[in-house]
């Protein structure tokens, strides 16, 4: 693990694990903001890099249930002078930052301490994040020119990629082999599609699923409302995240999922057993990799409840 982390990639996680949002207590009238990205407790250590990165915030348990943890920046003056100048010179690639860009305006108007600026800002808060129009989004991602960053790119993969294997009995033409499909998969929102396009002609490769045209509103809301680029061209894929490794847990499911690609390349998959090695590979991946130390490796070492300034 290398906690000295790229500001691109601080942005690339940010784009796929962050928020921006303001927060109004009705009885206190108070209002407050925060900046937050969360991640399970398997990829815990990333938060405190991000934590070492910035200078500030906190980290703290955001879901019992579902293992995750939060790394806040809530102090004003933190995020006025640190957060918001970052993502000013490392700006956000997805609709997200239509949200900074609010949350930002809410910030400089919440500063002023006017009293007349409340109702503006609870405005601003009422169209932010998930009240925030599909076709706002959908516009505003469609008048962008990509010009990605690979250290975006790999954020990106952390935050919302899945390296799949389909290892499947095939009969054709009366002869039977097996096939193994290996695919790296990133999951966007359908209105974002267009980060998804722009991280297909990052790498040259890779098709949209569902197909449509992208460029049409009306069908992009028809769609589902989950769109994934598929990319099954492993060599490019092999080569840039040798280069731009993984920094959660999903760079363990990437070395198995190397791992069925080298088993392949060899035939194996032609054998009993080196089908059996690759169908336990891919068991272990993604959902299915269990939570122990073996597998994990140093990972999960960080186990710490809170870190505070």
């Amino acid at each position: 693990m290398n906690n000295k982390l790229s500001p691109w990639w601080v942005t690339g996680i940010t784009d796929s694990e962050g928020n921006f949002s303001i927060n109004y207590n009705s009885k206190s009238k108070k209002i407050s903001a925060s900046y937050k990205v969360t991640q399970k407790d398997h990829s815990l250590i990333i938060l405190s890099d991000l934590k070492s990165f910035f200078n500030c915030g906190n980290i703290n348990i955001d879901n019992r249930k579902f293992n995750t943890y939060k790394y806040t920046v809530s102090k004003t003056s933190d995020l006025i002078n640190i957060i918001i100048p970052h993502f000013n010179k490392y700006p956000l690639v997805g609709s997200k930052n239509l949200d900074f860009l609010d949350f930002k305006r809410a910030l400089f108007l919440l500063i002023e301490r006017d009293s007349d600026n409340l109702n503006k800002i609870l405005l601003i808060k009422s169209k932010m994040n998930k009240s925030r129009l599909y076709e706002e989004r959908w516009n505003y991602l469609n008048n962008l020119t990509f010009g990605l960053k690979p250290e975006w790119v790999q954020a990106f993969i952390d935050g919302e990629g899945t390296f799949q294997c389909r290892i499947t009995d095939v009969i054709n033409k009366e002869k039977s082999y097996v096939s193994v499909n290996p695919t790296l998969e990133i999951a966007q929102n359908s209105h974002d599609v267009e980060v998804l396009n722009g991280i297909k002609n990052f790498f040259g490769l890779g098709y949209l699923k569902p197909k449509y045209n992208i460029k049409s509103l009306y069908e992009s809301k028809k769609s589902r409302s989950v769109n994934r680029l598929i990319i099954n061209q492993s060599k490019i894929i092999i080569d840039f995240i040798d280069k731009y490794s993984m920094l959660t847990r999903k760079h363990l499911d990437y070395l198995d999922w190397k791992k069925i690609l080298e088993l392949k390349s060899k035939n194996m998959h032609k054998t009993i057993k080196g089908k059996q090695d690759m169908i336990n590979l891919k068991i272990g991946m993604n959902r299915g990799r269990l939570l122990n130390s073996n597998l994990l490796s140093n990972y999960d070492k960080l186990k710490i409840v809170k870190w505070s300034d």
